[in-house]
């Protein structure tokens, strides 16, 4: 009962159902409980679970996230990463689809909206902000969540100086952020 209960949490955030722990403890067969992690595994709750941990880091949201925090559609990104997750989408395309969907030859919607990522940060509509200002304050957002979310590294300080032992330079920093320089807000 145990193993079903931390199964059943870890794969979808959610206690197992009391027929389903019950019937895997008194199951004589030895491969019942492998075949409830499969169940979890094919569930839709495992992507939310998942998901929920990568939207997390990209920082997403359905609100602007400053001044008046109106209400944004950005939710056909969040469903997307669900299914990905669900769907087990390669880690490559997920990676790409993200970053650069909308580059790749004819992209299908799909891989549109994964580029989604891109439009994470919080937007403003308030008359007296300066929209260069802006665009370069998400562009050094955008580069150092993706200095995060994939590549596990704290990439910030390059944004200033070089650090001998750092496996980002300012120049490498630069050169990010010269990716997501032409990224209309």
């Amino acid at each position: 009962r145990t193993l079903v209960r931390r199964a059943s949490l870890v794969l979808t955030g959610l206690p197992p159902d009391a027929e389903s722990m019950e019937g895997i403890a008194a199951s004589p067969d030895p491969y019942a409980f492998d075949t409830f992690v499969d169940q979890l595994l094919q569930s839709e709750g495992y992507g939310e679970h998942r998901a929920r941990y990568w939207l997390d880091a990209v920082r997403y949201g359905d609100t602007a996230g400053l001044a008046r925090d109106s209400r944004r559609g950005l939710y056909p990104y969040r469903d997307w990463v669900i299914q990905a997750f669900n769907d087990n989408l390669p880690i490559d395309q997920f990676i790409t689809w993200q970053l650069a969907g909308d580059l790749l030859p004819d992209p299908s919607l799909e891989q549109q909206v994964a580029t989604g990522y891109v439009r994470m940060n919080p937007t403003t509509n308030e008359g007296g902000s300066i929209p260069e200002e802006f665009q370069a304050k998400n562009n050094f957002d955008r580069v150092e969540n993706l200095g995060t979310v994939f590549l596990g590294l704290s990439i910030q300080c390059a944004r200033c100086h070089t650090h001998k032992d750092d496996p980002i330079s300012q120049t490498e920093y630069f050169q990010l952020l010269a990716f997501f320089k032409n990224t209309a807000e």
